[in-house]
């Protein structure tokens, strides 16, 4: 029921030709345009006061000959699977920013497919059932197909499809944000495991400076909730801060993160092609707390921002001086001490300069 049949992969595709002529009118440019010109005043400070979290592990692999086999090395030194019981329904969140029509993009915008492939196997591997679901920013249904997780998806024979095609439920985080709540998918709430497995890629828009393991919770997130009125709108200010109150609403089981093409300018669409730029870090990381591994992922972007002289706010401030990574901590989400937190690596490559951008 939730796969997408022929007939809809026909007639979703169709919009590509419409799609294409959308992106290219400039309305995308302008919708961001708006959203940054928006009141975003600097957000509140850190207290550094955090709630007593284990130390973290994160791992990171250099990709070598094989996407599987760096996803399969990073997990295990990550910690494994062994939470995944046999029978259990497990969600697979990748990142599907939009639809990605043709020559339109020269990089990646969403998750590579292959990576989120590994993982399915993987989750087949412990007796799982696995599920793939995530919302574009724009028309989800075409983004399924564009993106090639439709196609993944029928290949592995497993349910996936955009989550504007299910049904939601709402929660409340009941923090300093998201007071009339916001919801998010039944599929995803009722999940007895959630494998989060975003894009490293910068986020021009609104203050959430860079995308990861947390800022992929506004795929959580319905698109009309992150329209609330007043202060409650995602991108009306303060949208890192809103980014870490979305990550109260599901507990991943482990974070795994797409960083083998990033994007460290023009982010998160791409379209601005003239000032888009990405780089090969060919890298996979991993780890069981997701600020944590948001911390580490930041520091190989801004060491690729760095080289490639990108002057936005993700290189130029301290790691740990990023709103999605101090208010995390605060709410309990994970670890923001570099003291508690462990990084283990196999193959990574400029993993020395890699840490000098993370202390």
């Amino acid at each position: 029921m939730n796969r997408l049949s022929r007939r809809q992969f026909i007639k979703t595709a169709a919009y590509a030709g419409a799609a294409a002529s959308f992106y290219s009118s400039g309305i995308f440019d302008r919708i961001w345009a708006a959203e940054a010109s928006a009141d975003n005043p600097d957000p509140l400070p850190p207290t550094r006061i955090y709630p007593p979290m284990p130390k973290a592990t994160v791992a990171m692999v250099g990709l070598s000959d094989s996407i599987e086999r760096a996803v399969r090395e990073a997990v295990e030194m990550a910690g494994g699977l062994q939470e995944i019981e046999k029978g259990q329904k497990v969600m697979i969140k990748p990142n599907i920013c939009g639809p990605a029509i043709g020559d339109k993009y020269p990089g990646r915008i969403t998750t590579n497919p292959e990576v989120v492939r590994a993982v399915i196997k993987l989750v087949k591997e412990r007796g799982a059932i696995p599920m793939v679901g995530d919302r574009a920013m724009l028309d989800p249904n075409l983004a399924f197909v564009s993106s090639g997780f439709a196609r993944l998806c029928r290949e592995e024979g497993i349910a996936g499809w955009p989550w504007n095609r299910g049904e939601y439920v709402r929660f409340y985080p009941k923090k300093r944000y998201w007071t009339e709540g916001f919801r998010i998918p039944k599929a995803l709430a009722e999940a007895d495991h959630f494998i989060n497995v975003p894009l490293l890629k910068n986020h021009g828009v609104g203050g959430a400076d860079f995308t990861c393991c947390m800022k992929s919770f506004v795929g959580v997130c319905h698109k009309d909730d992150r329209n609330q009125k007043g202060l409650n709108a995602l991108h009306l200010r303060d949208i890192a801060a809103k980014i870490a109150e979305l990550n109260l609403s599901k507990q991943p089981t482990l974070n795994i993160v797409d960083a083998i093409e990033i994007m460290v300018n023009g982010g998160p669409d791409g379209l601005r092609r003239k000032s888009s730029i990405w780089c090969k870090s060919n890298l996979i990381l991993a780890s069981k707390d997701r600020v944590a591994c948001d911390s580490v992922a930041l520091a190989v972007l801004k060491r690729y921002g760095a080289e490639n002289q990108v002057e936005l706010p993700y290189v130029t401030k301290s790691v740990w001086d990023q709103a999605q990574i101090y208010y995390g901590a605060e709410l309990g989400l994970g670890q923001a001490e570099a003291e508690k937190i462990t990084i283990v690596d196999s193959k990574a490559p400029l993993m020395k300069e890699i840490k000098d951008h993370w202390q």
